[in-house]
């Protein structure tokens, strides 16, 4: 693995052996995510064949430190994203975008004609589709913390008990110890944008597109993916032993596997065969 600065950005590249798609994979974590968490997915990419980049948004570490990151908006993610694409001259890459990602990757891919694929994975919604959640978690005591740290523009991290109960309520005690230091704090703008809508308009995206819903998930509920695979006009994968990481529960690779033959299937490429330096 390789790591790019750019600017206050950080960057992994994962190459592989040989370069089999013409195409390279960007892919874009979660809100309070880093590229860590997608580790499974990138040396599973890329040893099929596929460059694989993966952004750590603004002050998400190795990124550096923002002392604005309560304030910070998709926008900003977006304008994040944008840079990295540029800078590396990967306008032509496959977003994969899980959770907050997911929506930001829609964003991107309306303003960049040459992306090549979209593929959302328990996506946030833009406007348009309906916001859910599951109604039997401990949200009122989650919403006053959020309050409070919005008061005093500050970001949040989840408790451990609270992502015991949303996105690592898939994952067995054992692994959560681990997986749990992986997220950082986030911006608490972000929800806000959600839960009020960021437009995004689909007839702006001219690629092939993924939907990925899982039905075991608490933040990301099955039926709002469907929704948003309708909303995009997308193809659609539903998983009923996934929660909100797939890409870190059991058997994670059936959804890597599903995602790589439905980018083979589905984006033209070039026949591409060359052996990568170190």
């Amino acid at each position: 693995m390789l790591r790019i600065k750019i600017d206050n950005l950080a960057v992994d590249k994962h190459r592989p052996k040989i370069t089999k798609y013409s195409y390279p994979l960007l892919f874009i974590h979660g809100a309070g995510g880093t590229s860590e968490y997608l580790k499974n997915y990138l040396l599973f990419f890329a040893r099929a064949g596929w460059q694989c980049y993966a952004i750590n948004l603004r002050g998400h570490h190795p990124s550096d430190r923002e002392s604005n990151l309560a304030q910070t908006t998709i926008q900003d993610y977006a304008e994040d994203v944008e840079r990295v694409m540029r800078d590396l001259a990967i306008e032509h890459c496959a977003l994969i975008g899980h959770s907050m990602g997911g929506l930001i990757a829609q964003k991107i891919a309306t303003q960049f004609q040459s992306v090549q694929a979209l593929v959302t994975i328990a996506s946030a919604p833009p406007f348009g589709v309906v916001l859910q959640l599951k109604n039997n978690l401990p949200y009122a005591g989650a919403i006053l913390k959020s309050m409070w740290g919005l008061m005093n523009l500050r970001p949040v991290k989840a408790s451990y008990f609270l992502a015991g109960k949303t996105f690592l309520n898939n994952i067995d005690e054992a692994e959560r110890e681990k997986i749990f230091p992986m997220f950082v704090a986030e911006s608490l703008l972000i929800g806000f944008q959600i839960a009020h809508g960021v437009f995004v308009d689909p007839a702006e995206i001219k690629c092939p597109k993924l939907v990925i819903g899982c039905q075991l998930d608490a933040m990301a509920p099955e039926s709002m993916e469907r929704k948003l695979a309708e909303f995009l006009q997308a193809d659609y994968i539903s998983y009923e032993q996934f929660a909100h990481l797939p890409m870190l529960e059991t058997n994670w690779e059936q959804s890597a596997q599903d995602i790589a033959n439905w980018l083979v299937k589905n984006v033209a490429d070039q026949a591409l065969k060359r052996k990568d330096g170190p």
